[in-house]
């Protein structure tokens, strides 16, 4: 009972911690002290930009890296050692900008922040590699919850910078340097990979607690969002800013009664369902962690890459008990579950049939031979391929990875741009004050976030809809308001900056299980990594336009020390740069289109699977 207990409390606990580390991650946050490091390096937009282009540089290389040690080291090594770079790299560019060093050269201060952007990606490869394999039901769901808090980032930052620091360029950098790093150290010390429910108890505490974290998400981002709507002249109450610092604080620290209410109320449950009845449970199966209700007809190897995986599935429970396997690990436990499906489903289904199968069962050698040749020779563009377990290096032999990539790089990039410059979008259109744009940007990328997975999850189960359709819909209102911002108007900025980081949350949490289900469980790691290259791809392309544009449209002033700076006022300084990412957006929409069509099957066979699970999990 104590070893169950355990179990509990070190998922739970590890959980929690993941999510103030996602909460204080410091993601789009550079638009808060760019204009700091413009006027302290002299430099102008172009260059600007490009500080922020390696910033993902750096978050892009450090997750390929990241994405390949994560199979061979533990998620707090990871940590650990995003906890250095975000000291590292933040902690040079505060030195900078607050004057306590001479400025440093241009190329050292990019160094840095090429350096403070590859914390992200050490920390993301910890939390989504292990979070992915200790919830497999539930993979959307909880991308979508860490992209949330992920999201609330900056908006957090934001409010505790200007309570505390007045909005002050070198202390936000002093943050980012120092609150990050904190929660690095503590979530290694707690989050572990976990065994996953493996009993209808066990997935339905999953669920409840979901719900709740859920719950306190919305609670975060509607205080946070209220707090950057009241106007600074509104804030007259003397101890306004310590009652508001507190709430905030109070609400960010709630997660932890989650498991704690769970705990008491449903201890008695916990203690003899959880992880499954670790001295003797009749319906034993691999691991603790686990049961599994075997088809008789499927053999069960040793060795899980012996089998073909698909990768999306669930596995079936046990009612027999194989005690030869109880050794075996969580994660390989996990591969081999996805094995176990394979088989059972080619089976008892039709559904993994290749999609020339029933034409290549012709009794005329010639018929047969023709679509054999014709199955070869179109291999590259066959639909069967998706589910299947991929390695990194395969995924660039597959056309539906390149259409995938290239609609992400026109997504993000458009939505990353924005963000990188709304700074001077706002001050281009008037704005003395961009703070709100920056809350409400925050605000709507959490919303997008909590939402995708959660609603794609939910009409997968329901209907089987593929979550590549989701893509598309997420679109169409970054279009309509990018065509809204390129006239000019000032009530744009407002509705658009909710808007865009609604979409743009949408999409940065449907790649995770997207990649997962397309490409498989075993190669997850790598693979999301380098798909993650679309982040510095998009953020390159559209970035470096945005800044020649702007710089190209601005007029050109001298201080009194004879630097030259470009200011632009006016629609024209990015509308025509928001005319390009209208264009880009509908070709990435088109292409969304076509993986809707491509992995409607996947998506069929994945709906069938969760039901089929379910009715298992409700019979032990």
């Amino acid at each position: 009972m104590e070893r169950k207990e355990f179990m509990f409390w070190q998922k739970w606990a590890g959980f929690v911690t993941a999510i103030w580390l996602s909460t204080f991650a410091g993601t789009y946050v550079f638009s808060n002290y760019s204009q700091a490091l413009k006027e302290v390096l002299r430099i102008n937009q172009q260059l600007l930009n490009r500080m922020s282009i390696l910033r993902d540089l750096g978050d892009a290389i450090g997750g390929i890296i990241a994405g390949i040690l994560s199979d061979y080291v533990p998620p707090w090594a990871l940590l650990c050692f995003s906890a250095t770079c975000s000291i590292v790299g933040y902690g040079l560019q505060w030195l900078v900008v607050s004057r306590t060093i001479s400025p440093l050269p241009y190329w050292l201060v990019c160094v840095a922040a090429t350096i403070a952007g590859t914390s992200i990606s050490w920390m993301n490869s910890a939390l989504f590699n292990a979070s992915v394999r200790n919830f497999t039901h539930n993979k959307g769901p909880v991308a979508g919850l860490f992209k949330a808090f992920m999201g609330l980032s900056s908006g957090v930052f934001t409010i505790l910078c200007s309570i505390l620091f007045q909005s002050s360029g070198s202390m936000f950098l002093l943050m980012l340097a120092t609150i990050p790093t904190l929660f690095c150290i503590i979530c290694a010390i707690f989050f572990r990979p976990v065994p996953t429910a493996s009993t209808y108890v066990d997935e339905q505490i999953e669920n409840k607690s979901l719900t709740m974290f859920n719950v306190i998400a919305c609670c975060i981002a509607v205080y946070v969002a209220f707090l950057g709507f009241i106007p600074k002249n509104y804030r007259t109450f003397p101890a306004y800013d310590y009652v508001s610092l507190g709430i905030l604080v109070t609400i960010i620290i709630s997660p932890i009664l989650v498991p704690l209410a769970l705990f008491i109320k449903m201890k008695k449950v916990i203690c003899y369902n959880y992880g499954g009845d670790l001295e003797a449970d009749h319906r034993v199966g691999f691991h603790p962690a686990v049961s599994i209700r075997e088809d008789p007809d499927v053999s069960i190897r040793e060795d899980p890459s012996d089998l073909e995986t698909d990768g999306g599935g669930h596995l079936p429970l046990s009612d027999k008990e194989d005690p030869s396997h109880s050794e075996l690990d969580c994660q390989n436990y996990m591969m081999m579950g996805d094995s176990i499906l394979q088989e059972y489903s080619r089976k008892n289904t039709t559904l993994n049939a290749p999609l020339l199968e029933y034409h290549t069962r012709t009794s005329a050698p010639g018929v047969c031979c023709t679509y054999v040749n014709l199955q070869y020779l179109f291999s590259f563009w066959a639909p069967e391929e998706l589910g299947k377990e991929v390695s990194s290096m395969s995924l660039f032999q597959k056309w539906h990875f390149y259409v995938l990539f290239v609609s992400f790089i026109c997504a993000g990039g458009c939505g990353l741009s924005f963000s990188n410059n709304l700074g001077q979008i706002g001050q281009a259109l008037g704005f003395q004050d961009v703070g709100i744009f920056i809350t409400l940007f925050s605000f709507g990328n959490f919303v997008g976030r909590l939402a995708a997975g959660i609603i794609s999850e939910y009409f997968i189960r329901l209907a089987g809809v593929p979550r590549p359709t989701w893509l598309a819909v997420a679109k169409i209102p970054m279009i309509i308001m990018y065509l809204w911002l390129s006239m000019g108007s000032r009530s744009s900025l407002y509705v658009g900056s909710m808007i865009l980081g609604i979409s743009h949350g949408f999409l940065m949490t449907l790649s995770i299980p997207i990649i997962s289900e397309f490409y498989g469980l075993r190669h997850f790691g790598i693979n999301i990594m380098v798909f993650s290259l679309y982040f510095v791809s998009g953020s390159y392309i559209f970035s470096t336009l945005a800044g020649w544009m702007y710089d190209h449209q601005g007029d050109v002033s001298y201080g009194i020390d004879g630097m030259k700076t470009i200011i632009c006022n006016g629609a024209h300084c990015y509308g025509h740069t928001f005319h390009i990412f209208v264009v880009c957006l509908v070709s990435a929409f088109i292409m969304d289109v076509a993986l809707s069509i491509l992995s409607k099957p996947l998506y069929k066979r994945t709906k069938e699977e969760h039901a089929h699970l379910e009715t298992s999990l409700r019979n032990t």
